[in-house]
């Protein structure tokens, strides 16, 4: 913003929903690992801790959800039985995942 001549003049407040998406007959219980964009593990921190699930970071949301589905390019150590996608809501739909749970992004 420095190198433009750049006036702010609002700002918008958008509300991110997140899911932890799974595949079909995996229960929450299962999840060892979420993966996901970086920033959509960040803001959901406190719920993959408090569930002693690890954050692994991954180049977007809703790929990470593909890539379940297609059980291609995932982590060492994940499978589709022990790994979540943090994604949206239309993420699951699109790839046919079970949303575990809702709003899971931390309130800060």
């Amino acid at each position: 913003m420095l190198r433009y001549d750049l006036t702010i003049c609002a700002e918008h407040e958008f509300r991110v929903k997140h899911c932890l998406l799974a595949k079909p007959g995996v229960k929450r219980s299962d999840i060892k690992y979420a993966i996901s964009h970086p920033q959509a593990l960040a803001q959901c921190d406190n719920y993959l801790r408090g569930l002693g699930i690890k954050p692994i970071p991954t180049y977007d949301t809703a790929g990470s959800a593909k890539m379940i589905r297609d059980r291609k390019g995932l982590p060492d150590g994940c499978t589709p039985e022990n790994t979540a996608a943090i994604a949206s809501d239309l993420a699951g739909r699109t790839y046919g995942l079970d949303c575990l749970d809702k709003g899971i992004e931390d309130d800060d």
